[in-house]
């Protein structure tokens, strides 16, 4: 489940591709730039993603339905942290300059204009990896995958009307968009999983140690 998910994220971003390569090079360019600023600061939030899969798996395998909840919650107040911090940092565009060595001055403002869409975007970002890869731990494959392609309609609808209206900016709020739907039918599905569920699996956890 989880590679069909990802080959569901590649479709997406090969959508958002296309639509960027009818603006010219320059702006593709920018885009590059950008988005190896992006992965630099966004390997934390693969990380957490890891660590909830584990965490989960570890913990309903004991039934320590408590734990999962108290795990999930750490998680995610850590992820919101890091996001308000990471997205500080990326938008100072100088960081520019340590990703490209020619045509700084070109691409500089396009390239601060999608760091700007994505810093403040990263919370649900954060919720996505952090919500996803925990409930693929917890033995729910479908329901993730089902995010996934929530992910790829967002992500999918702005790039074509991107495309269609020639818009930069358009392009660079196609992944938020995609962070925002999926994240929020995640957290859905965590609610859901814990509060009925888990009631019927473990009956009464809540008193539990």
């Amino acid at each position: 489940p989880m590679a069909l998910q990802y080959s569901i994220t590649a479709i997406g971003t090969m959508m958002v591709q296309s639509a960027l390569n009818i603006l010219g090079s320059t702006l593709v360019a920018a885009f590059t730039a950008a988005s190896k600023i992006e992965q630099v600061v966004t390997q934390a939030y693969v990380a957490m993603g890891t660590t909830m899969a584990t965490y989960g798996a570890q913990n309903i395998g004991a039934g320590n339905v408590p734990r999962i909840r108290q795990g999930f919650k750490a998680c995610t107040i850590l992820g919101i942290g890091y996001s308000l911090v990471a997205a500080t940092f990326i938008m100072t565009k100088y960081m520019t300059y340590l990703f490209v060595s020619e045509d700084v001055d070109i691409i500089m403002s396009s390239v601060d204009i999608y760091l700007k869409c994505i810093g403040l975007f990263f919370i649900p970002l954060a919720i996505v990896n952090i919500y996803r890869n925990g409930i693929q731990g917890l033995g729910y494959g479908l329901l993730p995958m089902m995010a996934g392609v929530a992910e790829l309609i967002g992500r999918g609808v702005v790039a074509r009307i991107a495309a269609r209206e020639r818009s930069y900016l358009g392009v660079c709020l196609a992944s938020p968009a995609a962070w925002v739907l999926a994240g929020g039918l995640l957290i859905a599905m965590y609610y859901y999983i814990m509060n009925v569920h888990m009631k019927k699996m473990f009956g009464d956890y809540n008193q539990k140690v």
